[in-house]
Formats: structure tokens, C-alpha cells, sequence
């Protein structure tokens, strides 16, 4: 199996972006994570049409996947009271800046909560590049 190493950061941006007028592929040679603007949708939408073996388009998870890996994170919250309080603040609008919000209080959660997203949001991607004999690699970002 080819080892593939992409930066988390990069990877977690676009696979999480609510940007309408942008897209991202996934360079499967050099791992980079290539977005695709207006200004420059032609020169890399030719290139991946000549190559297109070579890209995977990275699909963003829509906010009903947003709010339900949330509620999958609660479900492994053991604190009552934290419990709590993020059932709350994903009832309401920017549901996900009030959930960010509370965990902000708790920094063991904070960070488990960060470990648990990049899981989620990564694994289908994980499991579509496994059938192409490809592992993910996740790089911490270099700063």
C-alpha cells in the first residue's frame, strides 16, 4: 500500500469549508490539497482533466454531517454538566461556534474534541483511497 502524506490542517479546511464559489482536489502524487478559485478554475480544471487519475475531489461535509458528528462527540462526553451544555448550544443557531465555545472552558475536551473531528471527517475519504491501495497520511502542521 502507497503511503500518501497530506497536511491535516489543509486537508481538515477543505473538507469542512461552507464556501459556495470554491472547490478542492487532493493531488494524489504530491498530497497537496489544491483549491480551486475563480481566478484560476480553468488552468486547474484543465490540468485535472488531463490527469485525472491523479485527483480526487474533496467534498466538504454538509451541516446536517457537521451537527451529527457534534452529537456523536456528546455521546462520548462522561461530564454531565459538559453534557449539558453542549446539547444546549447546538440547539440554537451557529450551532457550532457555541459548541467550540464551551469545549473552549474544558482544554482536555478541547483537544479531544479537535482529535475526534479530524477522525470523522477524514475516515470516508481514508476508506475511498484504501480501495485505491492508498493509506492517508495526516501531517501535523509544520508551524
Amino acid at each position: 500500500m502507497r503511503k500518501l502524506a497530506v497536511l491535516e490542517r489543509d486537508l481538515l479546511f477543505a473538507l469542512t469549508s461552507q464556501m459556495q464559489d470554491i472547490a478542492h482536489y487532493l493531488d494524489l502524487e504530491t498530497g497537496d490539497v489544491i483549491p480551486v478559485f475563480s481566478y484560476n478554475r480553468d488552468a486547474i480544471l484543465s490540468q485535472i482533466k488531463a490527469d485525472s487519475d491523479r485527483f480526487v475531489r474533496l467534498m466538504p461535509q454538509t451541516p446536517r454531517q457537521g451537527r451529527e458528528m457534534m452529537k456523536r462527540f456528546i455521546e462520548t462526553v462522561r461530564r454531565p454538566d459538559l453534557k449539558a451544555r453542549l446539547t444546549a448550544a447546538i440547539k440554537r443557531g451557529k450551532a457550532f461556534v457555541r459548541f467550540r465555545a464551551v469545549l473552549l472552558n474544558f482544554p482536555d475536551e478541547l483537544k479531544r474534541w479537535q482529535r475526534y473531528r479530524v477522525m470523522f471527517v477524514t475516515e470516508p475519504l481514508k476508506i475511498k483511497l484504501r480501495e485505491q491501495d492508498i493509506e492517508l497520511i495526516l501531517l501535523s502542521d509544520p508551524d
